[in-house]
């Protein structure tokens, strides 16, 4: 029977990434953003551009360029348009890669030509 060799995960030192992380979701200047997005757009933005729309609240704020916890970039972390209101559902496809017909995905393509 044949061997199928399939390549080898990246190991991803979780410690350093969660520390690094800690401390930007305790800043006070993300918490008074992630607080004017939820103020601004109190439903999921995904969710409401579905046909038909479906209306689901907030529940997480999602950085549609992801954060580089090597090269952080504050003027990326920090910008609003950056960001998009999801509920956990939405929140936990986007990140587990079940994209399918995902706007978020598109977005990510369209913001990165343009940089």
């Amino acid at each position: 029977m044949p061997t199928i060799n399939l390549p080898k995960h990246k190991v991803r030192d979780k410690t350093y990434n969660k520390s690094v992380l800690q401390v930007f979701y305790q800043d006070r200047r993300w918490k008074r953003l992630r607080h004017l997005k939820f103020k601004n757009n109190p439903l999921c933005e995904i969710c409401l551009q579905k046909t038909p729309p479906v209306v689901r609240q907030t529940e997480e704020v999602h950085h549609i360029i992801p954060i580089d916890i090597n090269h952080p970039d504050e003027n990326l972390i920090y910008d609003y348009d950056n960001l998009q209101s999801l509920c956990n559902w939405c929140h936990v496809l986007i990140h587990s890669g079940i994209r399918g017909d995902n706007p978020v995905e598109v977005q990510i393509t369209e913001r990165r030509e343009v940089r």
